[in-house]
């Protein structure tokens, strides 16, 4: 096993290991990363029958792998992994920082426990209460959906609506969510829903189709739209468009207790997965970045 920087990864090779997975794999394919990611590489040995993928910054000389915004988790693709210790040995000589979701699972390390929600393929979809006042408003709204729309009119909504609530949706992250965009569109995995009243479009959708599972990436609302239920609309629009196309259901995920709820509204069932943390740096570093982080809180 070895690393493999970014400008020497055979990409066909890897791509054809990622599309090997029956999981949400479509975090790990090159031209996803090569969107979101500062840089990357692989961890893979010689014949790319197994791997990771490990996006990683520079700072001040020091790597630091990380997990990108728009990337869930890392997979391990290939061959079950029989010494879990020298893989973590590998990254963490390659990496003398990190913070790295994935579905390796690392004994005596520091981790947080994260969830995201599906509906599998054939799993009966449980609408509570709450979805179906909601989707009773949306009937009775004179919204239309569309299926294939603008996706510049979505982003249009997504940049007026949600940097003011979500912080890490500022304007580096909003770049790379529209070069993710494109990516994804010309390699024909990308769906787009728009939702329209009075032919205006008021919010909508980026789904991405790949493997077993249709992923919702992200989307947004008008407030009044949100109101009469546009949201809980066109997310059973695009549950049942997985269920047309017998895939399981991604909503995602989230670490917002509330977007949690919204999609257990909808049917959404709980996975967990794991982020991983550890710091080898130099001190130096250590202290630069409390200093850093302090002095961001001013």
């Amino acid at each position: 096993m070895k690393i493999i920087q970014r400008e020497h990864i055979d990409t066909k090779k890897w791509d054809a290991l990622v599309l090997s997975s029956t999981d949400n794999a479509v975090f790990s394919l090159s031209t996803y990363l090569d969107a979101v990611a500062e840089n990357w590489c692989v961890l893979t040995d010689d014949e790319y029958s197994k791997g990771i993928a490990l996006p990683y910054t520079v700072r001040l000389g020091i790597k630091v792998v990380y997990t990108p915004i728009f990337v869930r988790y890392l997979e391990w693709f290939g061959d079950e992994i029989k010494k879990i210790e020298t893989i973590k040995s590998i990254i963490q000589n390659e990496f003398q920082q990190g913070q790295l979701s994935s579905t390796l699972t690392f004994e005596n390390k520091k981790s947080d426990e994260f969830i995201f929600q599906i509906i599998e393929i054939q799993a009966e979809q449980l609408i509570n209460s709450q979805a179906k006042r909601m989707l009773s408003k949306f009937d009775k709204a004179d919204f239309t959906i569309q299926l294939d729309a603008d996706e510049e009119e979505i982003i249009k909504i997504i940049k007026a609506e949600l940097p003011q609530k979500v912080k890490s949706l500022n304007d580096k992250s909003l770049t790379s969510l529209e070069a993710l965009v494109k990516s994804l569109k010309k390699n024909e995995l990308l769906k787009v829903v728009a939702v329209k009243k009075e032919n205006t479009v008021v919010g909508g959708l980026f789904l991405v189709e790949f493997n077993q599972s249709l992923l919702y990436l992200k989307g947004a609302f008008t407030s009044d739209s949100k109101k009469e239920g546009a949201m809980y609309g066109v997310m059973k629009y695009a549950i049942e468009l997985s269920k047309e196309h017998k895939k399981r259901f991604d909503f995602g995920g989230s670490r917002v207790e509330g977007v949690r709820r919204f999609n257990v509204n909808l049917g959404g069932k709980d996975v967990n997965y794991h982020s991983y943390e550890w710091d080898n740096s130099p001190l130096w570093f250590k202290i630069l970045k409390r200093t850093k982080i302090a002095w961001k809180k001013k």
